[in-house]
């Protein structure tokens, strides 16, 4: 339970925050999940850390016992809090996982696109893999694991028996990383391999004719990792994504292919005059483009804004300035 003096303050706060008067009760439930995550990033509460209970919220907010729970509920399905019978409310693990399960629906529902997620998700394992390479270099150089060589060693096995090692593959990323001791880094390898492995699903088939060259590559990521060879390890990382990008391609090339037969000339027929000359044609042709080009500007910058006021209001909740400071 908190000091009187530090109720008072934290009610005032509340009442700041939603500027003297209750709101909705959606309104109030936002205030205490403000709250309890301003509170967390203050303190610097770490999992299990316990936080008030649901009195202890509702007195000290000026809330009902509804808003809170309503509150509560949401913070637990972004693993936030947690709040268990005899052990009241607490910090949960502040894992990834809601991140793995929304990309995981966006990868499916994109699945009717062909390889898109895949592509997506795989890019970006790669963009991150080459921003981690100088740290990852720097703390492996001079040094040599044992563990890191096994693990390559029973990759190598698997693929020149046609084997899949994904068991060893996400073993090898999560022990690479883990020399940056960066715990978030960690987890955002971990949940973007667990998505790109699903993802991967359709493609089994083209996967593992390059099994061989893809263990091969991980050897060459440790090997220069040890050196301490930035430039080998950088190359190496790129060859490791390279098989997978071949595949992509491949199948992007022969879904294109099935889906032009006759698509094309009905298009220009419709959408063209055959007995227009040339130039006209030419002409009719670019301006479409240029259309087509100016609507995909105008989505992606009202993607990029929606994004952006997202972003800005997650980082609102970090602002010692922000609506809900000192609520608690």
């Amino acid at each position: 339970m908190m000091p009187d003096d530090a109720q008072s303050h934290a009610t005032q706060g509340a009442m700041r925050a939603t500027g003297g008067h209750t709101g909705s009760g959606s309104d109030r439930a936002d205030l205490v999940m403000d709250a309890l995550k301003q509170r967390i990033i203050e303190e610097r509460l770490q999992p299990g850390a316990k936080l008030p209970t649901e009195a202890e919220l509702c007195r000290e907010l000026g809330v009902s016992r509804s808003s809170v729970r309503e509150a509560l509920s949401k913070l637990a399905a972004l693993d936030i809090v947690t709040s268990q019978r005899g052990k009241g409310t607490q910090v949960a693990n502040m894992s990834l996982s809601p991140l793995v399960e929304s990309l995981l629906l966006r990868s499916s529902a994109r699945a009717g696109a062909g390889t898109g997620a895949v592509e997506s998700v795989a890019q970006l394992r790669e963009y991150l893999d080459l921003g981690m390479a100088e740290g990852v270099v720097r703390a492996l150089s001079g040094t040599h694991h044992d563990n890191l060589h096994d693990i390559v060693a029973r990759m190598t096995e698997k693929a020149l028996r046609g084997e899949n090692f994904q068991h060893e593959d996400i073993e090898f990323h999560i022990a690479m990383t883990s020399a940056l001791d960066n715990e978030v880094a960690l987890e955002m390898v971990t949940a973007l391999w667990v998505v790109h492995s699903i993802a991967l699903r359709d493609l089994d088939d083209d996967v593992d004719e390059l099994l061989l060259e893809t263990a091969q590559a991980h050897k060459r990521i440790i090997q220069a990792a040890e050196d301490g060879d930035i430039f080998a390890y950088r190359g190496a990382v790129i060859d490791h994504y390279r098989p997978l990008n071949m595949i992509i391609d491949r199948h992007e090339a022969a879904q294109q292919h099935a889906n032009s037969g006759g698509s094309t000339e009905s298009t220009l027929g419709d959408s063209e005059d055959p007995e227009a000359p040339p130039e006209a044609l030419t002409a009719q042709a670019a301006t479409q483009q240029h259309e087509a080009e100016r609507a995909e500007r105008a989505e992606r910058a009202a993607d990029i804004a929606a994004r952006a006021q997202r972003a800005a209001s997650f980082a609102d909740i970090a602002d010692p300035t922000s609506r809900v400071s000192g609520v608690l």
